[in-house]
């Protein structure tokens, strides 16, 4: 993910990828070698090579871990900060919640604009189909840690906000292949069923909606933030 934000925002003229903050001694390696370029963002596995300024948002897309440091980093240059790390366990998502009373937090499980607004549309969909049962089947690639994904998570929270009847057991993962992301929420009533699905076919796409999050979040006061905030979608 952090090569193709990078070789995305390459393409963007409203971003520049300045740092990039990694795991272990490559970080070092990487930073000095070759010949020097003023373009090309400092790389470095210390948060302390990055100081006060250097840039308007820090951008986490690594482990439960990784997101700790992201915010250590956040902390050391005073910037916002973009969680889109899935599977963070309750203590980090209470350290972020707590800093967002300093600095802009968007957390989120899912950076596609398309996961957004279909997550809308399962809350909408469930608050009119009252008497129907609700399912969420969600497939992943084999190496996915978490289960179920964020992403099923979030959709589980929209039809539970919407009123369907979603027991934690109708939330069904499989991991297999290569598949990037695939979720599927189906109402089933008598006589017939409504299915909402989303697929990722590139993880390019978490990317995108990534780097246009970053931009609008640069612009934001301390708060808790989301990808529905940005998109003006009332969750």
């Amino acid at each position: 993910m952090g090569s193709r934000v990078r070789a995305l925002a390459d393409d963007d003229r409203g971003v520049l990828v300045v740092g990039a903050l990694t795991r272990g001694e490559r970080g070092r390696e990487r930073s000095t070698a070759g010949e020097p370029d003023r373009t090309a963002p400092r790389v470095s596995h210390e948060i302390a090579a990055f100081s006060l300024g250097f840039a308007d948002v820090v951008v986490d897309f690594s482990s439960p871990e990784g997101t700790l440091r992201a915010l250590d980093l956040a902390r050391q240059i005073g910037s916002t900060l973009l969680v889109g790390t899935t599977g963070l366990p309750p203590a980090t998502l209470a350290a972020l919640r707590d800093e967002s009373a300093r600095r802009a937090v968007l957390h989120a499980p899912n950076t596609s604009l398309g996961v957004a607004v279909i997550a809308e549309a399962v809350r909408r969909v469930a608050s009119r189909l009252v008497d129907f049962d609700a399912s969420i089947v969600e497939s992943h690639h084999s190496a996915k840690r978490d289960a179920p994904s964020g992403t099923a998570l979030r959709l589980a929270r929209a039809a539970r906000d919407g009123g369907a009847r979603l027991p934690d057991q109708q939330v069904v993962s499989i991991r297999g292949g290569d598949v990037v992301g695939e979720h599927t929420v189906r109402f089933a009533g008598p006589g017939e069923y409504v299915e909402l699905t989303h697929r990722a076919t590139s993880r390019d796409v978490f990317v995108v909606g990534a780097l246009r999050a970053a931009v609008w979040l640069a612009a934001q006061q301390p708060g808790w933030w989301t990808i529905e905030d940005m998109l003006g979608i009332d969750a």
